[in-house]
């Protein structure tokens, strides 16, 4: 059986590939590079994308992969975009500073008055010193990003056949693999998680949802509501909930400590990285 799990980063797409993979026997995983590059001749096979165009992969050359290749079972994995946007601002530095030191601290030192006075900083300001190219952004041009992800992936979700199955985070936090087996024809391995020799483990950075209503500020709702409502509607979050906390509170270990440890951890994980592609050729060959 050959599976295609498909998302956008900061979903669970890399931890549900192991998952997947778990619960068949002699199951090939394969996590990231260009759609293809890995598909090969397996008895069982699991396949992971994520939607990113910075790096060149856009539905459109999704969609030509789709054309040319057949899955046995397909899933796109989705999660609140509110959380998805905390958790994906957290997770900027986990390749390490790369010459970015300036807009690292920069970024950094939001983070922490964040957590000191979480009503004290809009969400959408510290996500302006989190661009890829040039910093800082405009709020505008934050907001612009976003509604440009979510139109494209409302697109695309839209085109879905039915043949694809649509999972959430949340379910898959929960444990809810009922209606995925189903589909699948087995059972997922519940319990499995992202092996400790990968470039990926250990990138959950929280097992719950819910954790924006401590980040964005009224302002922020504004601003990201009309971005991500056509995207919460079609997947079956709830678009009338946006209530913030009264009170909220940020925890260090799940905001500053864990982009502390990302970056303590970056160059481990970068060799690894390089190491994953190379034991996938190796497992193409055997």
């Amino acid at each position: 059986m050959k599976v295609l799990i498909l998302g956008t980063g900061k979903t669970g797409t890399t931890v549900m590939v192991y998952k997947v993979a778990g619960g068949l026997p002699n199951c090939h995983a394969f996590s990231g590079g260009r759609p293809g590059k890995y598909v090969g001749d397996y008895d069982n096979a699991v396949y992971k994308h994520t939607y990113e165009e910075r790096k060149g992969k856009s539905f459109d050359v999704f969609k030509e992969h789709l054309n040319a290749t057949q899955y046995d079972r397909k899933i796109w994995m989705a999660r609140d975009p509110r959380d998805a946007a905390v958790s994906r601002m957290l997770y900027r530095w986990h390749k390490g500073l790369k010459g970015k030191k300036e807009q690292f601290e920069a970024h950094f030192d939001l983070v922490l008055k964040k957590e000191a006075d979480p009503a004290s900083v809009a969400f959408a300001e510290i996500c302006r010193y989190t661009g890829h190219n040039g910093w800082p952004r405009s709020v505008e041009q934050v907001v612009d990003e976003e509604q440009h992800r979510y139109k494209n992936m409302v697109e695309f979700v839209n085109e879905l056949d039915s043949d694809w199955f649509l999972f959430t985070f949340e379910k898959m936090v929960n444990g809810e693999f009922g209606a995925l087996n189903d589909y699948l024809g087995f059972e997922v391995k519940a319990d499995a998680t992202v092996p400790s020799t990968s470039g990926k483990a250990k990138v959950i950075r929280k097992k719950s949802s819910g954790d924006w209503r401590h980040w964005l500020t009224e302002a922020d709702i504004e601003l990201f509501k009309p971005a991500y409502t056509p995207y919460m509607e079609l997947i079956g979050y709830d678009c009338h909930d946006w209530s913030p906390k009264n009170s909220p509170v940020i925890d260090p270990q799940f905001s500053s400590l864990y982009i502390q440890n990302l970056v303590r951890k970056a160059a481990k994980n970068s060799l690894l990285r390089k190491i994953d592609p190379i034991i996938q050729r190796l497992i193409k060959r055997s």
